[in-house]
């Protein structure tokens, strides 16, 4: 569990740091999708939890680059793209632990 929360930790960092730098929503979202889909495949059976987490983390780390003072490349596409990414989290981490439990046979 511990492990899978470091993995969570890094890429909500690896996602703020994209999301702060982008200046279009798809990469900050195809970022989200991809580490989120490896979240899932890792944690089969509670995925949920570091779905939770990594929703908790994005929002978290896009408001404390707001009261830090980061300015990000496009402020709108940065607000868009962190509002709209637990769909692609909660997706992703779904189809991860699926396509686990496929491999498996399970």
């Amino acid at each position: 569990m511990i492990r899978n929360t470091l993995l969570t930790l890094l890429a909500t960092i690896i996602v703020v740091y994209t999301n702060l730098n982008s200046d279009v929503v798809h990469i900050p979202l195809l970022v989200v999708l991809l580490l989120s889909l490896g979240l899932g495949y890792l944690q089969p059976q509670k995925g949920w939890i570091s779905a939770l987490q990594f929703v908790i983390g994005i929002f978290a780390g896009y408001f404390i680059g707001q009261i830090a003072g980061f300015e990000p490349k496009a402020a709108g596409i940065n607000q868009f793209s962190t509002y709209i990414s637990p769909l692609p989290v909660l997706f992703g981490g779904f189809m991860g632990s699926f396509f686990r439990k496929a491999l498996e046979g399970k």
